[in-house]
């Protein structure tokens, strides 16, 4: 199935989950990112700020500011998506596609990654590792940037939205694990 499919097909399903359903599945994930060593032994998290049927990441990022961690949020800038150091989610305001992104002040840029936990999000995810993002690239982007630096890259889905096999192209950057409400599948 081409990636375009696949896209369109996984967010039929995610979408079709009641309210009841995405939080109860969201709370679960959230809970075992927690339990991760990789979330424990980080000093920064950058997270997405969910939207519509992603899991919900509020917790979790509430979590990781009650604890002292450093909290990074995306915020995307024409092409380039860069992450934004916040305090609370006072921060926030709504942003590309009206997605919840931090106020863009220049002291709050993040451009120290070194082993951080980046929560990434998707459509589609396989065993192996691959995702299909939203198609716009700003993760595989932001990866290839920053190559060079030591990070843990964690997808977090419903179990529902992982498939076989995802074909990859030379852009592409598969994570180092994925957490869903059923498992968690390391590299």
């Amino acid at each position: 199935m081409d990636k375009k499919t696949l896209r369109k097909q996984k967010m039929q399903e995610r979408d079709s989950l009641s309210a009841e359903t995405l939080q109860a599945f969201s709370d679960i994930i959230t809970d075992k990112v927690l339990g991760l060593e990789e979330f424990k032994q980080a000093e920064t998290i950058l997270c997405y700020v969910s939207c519509r049927s992603e899991v919900n990441t509020c917790r979790l990022i509430e979590s990781a500011l009650r604890t002292g961690k450093t909290v990074g949020v995306p915020r995307v800038q024409g092409d380039i998506m860069h992450f934004y150091k916040i305090r609370s989610f006072d921060d926030l305001e709504p942003g590309y596609f009206g997605i919840l992104e931090p106020k863009p002040e220049e002291n709050n840029l993040i451009t120290e990654i070194e082993n951080s936990l980046i929560i990434v999000p998707g459509l589609a995810f396989d065993r192996d590792l691959n995702r299909i993002g939203y198609g716009k690239g700003f993760y595989d982007r932001y990866f290839a940037d920053y190559a060079d630096k030591h990070f843990i890259k964690c997808g977090i889905a419903f179990d529902m939205q992982i498939c076989e096999k995802i074909e990859n192209d030379q852009y592409d950057r598969p994570l180092d694990m994925l957490a869903t409400e059923k498992r968690i599948i390391n590299a």
